[in-house]
């Protein structure tokens, strides 16, 4: 049952420090993604969680800012999983787990790398592709597009290119 709570603990503070600099944390910023963020506790109840794991020697604080313990290893939960409040505020104290210590690593030389000269944007490398017939269709379609929707050449081809950027890789046919 322990191993039950410690693994919400793991799943609970990589939902928390996930993406944040450091993997640290005020106490103020983890009862705010806990209590208005996430919604699973008031802010009374995330406070105590706080404090509960500090007290427990799961968080660490160095310079206001808390982080996980060392030799905590944080575990994304599966999908739907929410902390239960009984389970955090009734831990037991975290029990650091001696590193174990391995072999040192061998070490690797590099070999540098000549930089490769940069291709010529003005000097295209030959394509055996035959040529878009849709391309020659363009301006026709941005002046029918721009009849229908009355508006104008400008703002059909900005909304084309606004399309491209958001979609990626498409062409501006496509776009259209």
């Amino acid at each position: 049952m322990e191993n039950y709570h410690q693994q919400d603990v793991c799943y609970l503070l990589y939902i928390s420090l996930e993406g944040l600099s450091g993997r640290a944390a005020s106490r103020g910023e983890l009862s705010r993604i806990w209590s208005l963020e996430l919604q699973w506790f008031t802010p009374g109840d995330a406070d105590e969680v706080v404090v509960a794991l500090t007290k427990g020697g799961w968080l660490t604080e160095s310079e206001g800012r808390l982080a996980p313990s060392l030799g905590l290893k944080l575990s994304r939960p599966p999908l739907g999983w929410q902390p239960t409040l009984r389970s955090l505020l009734g831990l037991s104290e975290f029990q650091q787990v001696p590193p174990v210590l391995s072999a040192p690593a061998p070490e690797v030389t590099r070999i540098a790398d000549e930089p490769k000269p940069m291709p010529r944007i003005s000097d295209p490398t030959p394509s055996n592709l035959p040529p878009d017939r849709a391309e020659s269709s363009i301006p026709q379609l941005i002046g029918m597009i721009a009849d229908k929707s009355a508006l104008e050449n400008k703002e059909v081809m900005r909304r084309a290119q606004r399309k491209r950027r958001a979609l990626g890789p498409v062409t501006l046919w496509m776009a259209l």
